[in-house]
């Protein structure tokens, strides 16, 4: 499936109260450094865009990785039509979204009240945008843009350079994106700008807040072409000069060539064309996330801005991505996909720690410190398990080894560092979420170890194996859920397995006590075997949704949407449970792990309530992607994939060298469970293969039947 025939409007039907995704209808090339998106209420804060409305307040240039973290740097472009300057003119438009184009390559649309055709399409840097006014109703036209906070802009004849900053909370308050935009015909004797009181200045240059900038021309139709650069306005205006002698259908078309580099990697057959277009507007969302943080300068050398050290070196960087949820799908999807970006991706990430002295745990556009534990970790092993980046495996084992001690600023390394190491867990009366963190340093402390082994070192690899069993310290098996301890060895009372928060992260005891991936024997034993690990999974399964706020002392919207979903305690909804249904396999019931993970599957579709819940960067676009292939990586640091059911009739993953055909056989919709698999022309009985030997194999077949076999 093309990239034209993809809406990207999946997932973006939202409220703070409730998400079907909390996705915006990004507009741009795979891992751009910018995204367009159109704005219809600016009002709303992070939940500017609403897929049904027809306001059209203009075309946002965004770094939004997440309504939760808001957007930095941003600023709105409209065409319109004004009579007179004299009052500030109402700027907001109306479209018919049912008649827009929503494509990731291609954003076009009619505004109604100022009587022009907008067409945007994307850039690595910018964009090139073509306006058409039908009609002039007034008299001046041209382009508005809307700084949000602190800017500067100055006209020329041929365009405008303008920086916005917008204080996002980072380490730099001054940090700038710096444009350069051209625009033909400009009439500068009715431009100019209004200021922060709604004042008119006819005037080509100024700094200022809120600034409303009308550049009038005397074209009907024209062009711009626009990049942006957080080094200098000299780079913003380099990135733009390469844009100059390509056309508008040329740019079109490389922008479609990225986006279908990507989707072509993937083959389906199937007769189920909802589907089918769900899993590719699914890899849309894949291909989104880590963005770029660097440019290339004059030299075609990488470059990027240094907000710690407040300048430009040179090097990659990436921004925008949040570990906590993209650790457990995105990157192990990477690895199939498209495994030359791993050695970037983690020499950007090795950026980050060479200028903070951390790896990063949630970047926007530096640190925000968001989300328990370091599971950049688990991206880094499993590429060393892989066999990926090895050239970087040693610096990368360094910075792990120094990113898990604590921090003065609590954004970075790992928080109660010293009291992990005293008392083997977080204490629960010393440190909110200690469950979650306690299990998460579990596993990156296995994750160090995956490293140091690829690496050789078997002294230290067996000292962080040793540390990442100290979860367990945490376990009751007389509850069978991982319960928060105080620092003087006691289980915190009053425990409600329901209960929201304060220990948990974004959840209750029923989605957060199964999390330690990478000892799953172990913790199997510890809950007292298969079957009642398997009965305590079943139960989870069918329990009530039901939630006490906890913690938090209001419901948020995690807990609405696993009550909506109505899949017992199985909040598919949110990243903490996405390995759940594969547990079921890996007790030895790998028909109930086919059945939960069919089941789920109906949550998705590609509309504006496509997902369940928070899509977050891809991650929940991922689960999807792997839930449709058949399996899913519950441990991403062993480099191996448990086994669920595949939705699909035929799917060829084109890999570098040849390609693998995933093959179901009996694929109708009331047969739920898998019957027999074959790898090549041998069957297979084990519920789960390694990357190695799917990635080396040409055909996998799988038997589904109504019944377990």
């Amino acid at each position: 499936m093309q990239i034209d025939q993809l809406d990207i409007r999946q997932g973006t039907a939202n409220t703070p109260q409730r998400s079907h995704g909390n996705c915006l209808p990004y507009v741009g090339v795979p891992f751009g450094m910018n995204y367009f998106s159109v704005q219809t209420d600016g009002s709303a804060g992070s939940w500017f865009f609403q897929p049904d409305s027809p306001r059209f307040e203009g075309i946002r240039l965004t770094h939004q990785p997440s309504p939760w973290i808001g957007d930095y740097c941003y600023f709105l472009m409209t065409a319109v039509q004004w009579q007179s300057s004299a009052t500030k003119p109402d700027l907001v438009g109306n479209y018919r979204p049912n008649a827009a184009t929503f494509n990731a390559h291609h954003l076009a649309l009619i505004d109604d009240h100022f009587r022009v055709r907008t067409e945007l399409t994307p850039t690595t840097y910018g964009a090139a945008s073509r306006y058409q006014f039908d009609q002039l109703i007034a008299e001046h036209h041209g382009l508005a843009i809307q700084l949000p906070d602190q800017g500067s802009f100055m006209l020329t004849a041929t365009g405008i350079d303008l920086y916005t900053n917008d204080y996002h909370g980072g380490e730099d308050p001054d940090l700038k994106l710096y444009a350069s935009l051209t625009l033909p015909d400009i009439d500068l004797a009715h431009s100019g700008y209004y200021d922060h009181d709604q004042q008119w200045h006819a005037t080509t240059q100024a700094t200022g807040q809120n600034l409303t900038i009308l550049i009038a021309t005397t074209a009907m139709t024209f062009e711009t072409r626009l990049a942006t650069s957080y080094v200098s306005a000299d780079q913003a205006t380099l990135n733009r000069t390469r844009l100059n002698d390509q056309s508008v259908e040329t740019l079109l078309n490389e922008s479609a060539d990225q986006w279908n580099q990507y989707l072509n990697r993937v083959t389906v057959t199937d007769h189920h064309p909802a589907t089918v277009k769900t899993f590719y507007t699914c890899l849309y969302r894949l291909f989104l996330f880590p963005q770029r943080f660097y440019e290339l300068d004059v030299n075609q050398q990488p470059v990027h801005y240094d907000t710690t050290a407040h300048q430009s070196k040179p090097g990659l960087l990436y921004t925008n991505n949040g570990f906590w949820d993209t650790a457990k799908t995105v990157y192990s999807l990477f690895t199939i996909l498209a495994p030359e970006l791993l050695p970037k991706f983690l020499k950007g990430f090795l950026t980050s720690y060479q200028e903070t002295g951390f790896l990063p745990r949630w970047l926007a556009p530096d640190e925000r410190g968001m989300m328990p534990g370091n599971l950049v970790d688990s991206v880094i092993a499993e590429s060393a398990k892989k066999g990926l980046a090895k050239d970087l495996m040693p610096a990368l084992l360094a910075a792990m080894q120094a990113s898990d001690t604590a921090a003065t600023n609590t954004r970075y390394g790992r928080q109660g560092a010293d009291a992990y190491e005293k008392y083997g867990y977080i204490p629960a009366d010393q440190y909110n979420e200690s469950v979650n963190w306690t299990q998460d340093y579990s596993y990156s402390d296995y994750c160090i170890g995956q490293v140091a082994d690829v690496l050789g070192q078997s002294k230290l690899a067996t000292n962080y194996w040793q540390q990442s069993h100290r979860y367990l310290a945490l376990l009751d098996p007389q509850t069978g859920f991982l319960r928060p301890k105080n620092a003087d060895g006691s289980f915190k009372p009053n425990f409600i397995p329901d209960r929201w928060g304060t220990d948990y992260t974004e959840g209750s005891a029923w989605q957060n006590s199964f999390a330690a991936v990478h000892d799953l024997p172990t913790m199997i034993d510890a809950f007292g075997g298969d079957t009642k690990f398997s009965d305590q999974l079943t139960k989870l399964c069918n329990t009530a949704p039901t939630y006490q706020v906890g913690g938090y002392g209001m419901v948020i919207h995690e807990m609405a949407e696993m009550a909506a979903v109505d899949y017992g305690q199985l909040a598919i909804s949110n990243q903490p449970s996405f390995h759940l249904p594969y547990l079921f396999a890996v007790a030895g019931h790998p028909e109930k792990t086919q059945v939960t993970v069919k089941q789920l599957r109906r949550l998705f579709n590609a509309s504006p309530t496509g997902f369940p819940g928070d899509e977050d960067n891809g991650s929940m676009a991922g689960w999807f992607i792997f839930a449709c292939l058949g399996f899913y990586p519950v441990c991403p640091a062993d480099a191996e994939y448990v086994f669920g059911i595949p939705a699909f009739d035929e799917v060829v993953i084109h890999l570098a060298d040849h390609d693998l055909t995933l093959t179901t056989q009996n694929n109708h919709d009331h047969n739920n469970f898998v019957q027999q698999r074959q790898l090549e022309t041998s069957p297979m009985t084990a519920n789960k293969i390694s990357h190695a030997d799917l990635l080396k194999a040409h055909q996998l077949t799988t038997r589904l039947g109504l019944v377990p076999s």
